[in-house]
């Protein structure tokens, strides 16, 4: 008889839930079988093989571009930024035009 308790049935985690589904989908898998060894219904097959086809339905529509996602950041920080490098920049500008003009006195 099934001894896993409701609240122990919802603490399966994502590797055990995905599991059960791998081995429910096997050729002439015993899926009641499957099911009450994890203290399952199959109407909570049928939420976890929803969710595993969401969850692939979504990774495979964003396919494109991998890496870091894109942030959304306040204009306040950008625009702080923005003039730390356009201040950076024109001190690199003027430490370069001062290297060059030593470089001339000591030629």
């Amino acid at each position: 008889m099934n001894t896993r308790s409701k609240k122990e049935r919802l603490s399966l985690t994502p590797e055990q839930l995905f599991d059960i589904y791998l081995e429910c989908n096997a050729p002439e898998a015993p899926v009641k079988t499957i099911l009450a060894r994890y203290g399952l219904k199959p109407w909570d097959l049928v939420a976890i093989r929803r969710k595993v086809k969401e969850a692939a339905m979504e990774a495979l529509a964003h396919t494109g571009k991998q890496g870091r996602k894109q942030q959304v950041i306040p204009v306040e920080q950008y625009q702080r930024v923005s003039k730390e490098l356009d201040n950076t920049k024109d001190a690199l500008a003027a430490v370069g035009h001062e290297l060059s003009l030593l470089k001339k006195k000591t030629s």
